[in-house]
């Protein structure tokens, strides 16, 4: 996924269901992806109510050190609006969107790759809350 689509689905949310939260679960494709547009992403992801970033996923790359789903939480940590959470297997992220959702929240799942797995597992954990 690309920042601009990111920025766009988070508006489109906050339009459909304007005072509610946004929890964003969030898996980046590509480290490469990741680095080139770090900035972008870290503007972007900040503005959810809550946010929980998978690990990247490599799709056949190799780690590139200062472009891990780490090191997007820290500097989104910097700017203060949202503590974004890294967890590293579906469960854990499960476990934590469990803990943060609250009622009317809207959960949005974006990403590529093993994320797309996601969805019903949280949903069938959730008890299939709207």
């Amino acid at each position: 996924h690309h920042p601009k689509e990111l920025e766009v689905t988070f508006e489109a949310v906050r339009g459909a269901f304007p005072g509610r939260r946004l929890v964003s679960v969030f898996q980046p494709h590509r480290y490469s992806r990741t680095q080139d547009l770090f900035d972008d992403f870290v503007s972007v992801l900040n503005r959810a109510d809550e946010l929980v970033l998978m690990p990247v996923y490599p799709a056949g790359e190799t780690p590139i050190v200062g472009a891990e789903s780490k090191d997007l939480a820290a500097s989104i940590r910097r700017l203060g609006h949202c503590r974004p959470y890294v967890e590293g297997e579906f469960d854990q992220v499960i476990e934590r969107v469990s803990a943060l959702v609250e009622p009317n929240d809207v959960v949005l799942i974006q990403g590529a790759g093993s994320i797309g797995r996601l969805p019903s597992q949280l949903v069938a954990t959730l008890g299939g809350a709207q």
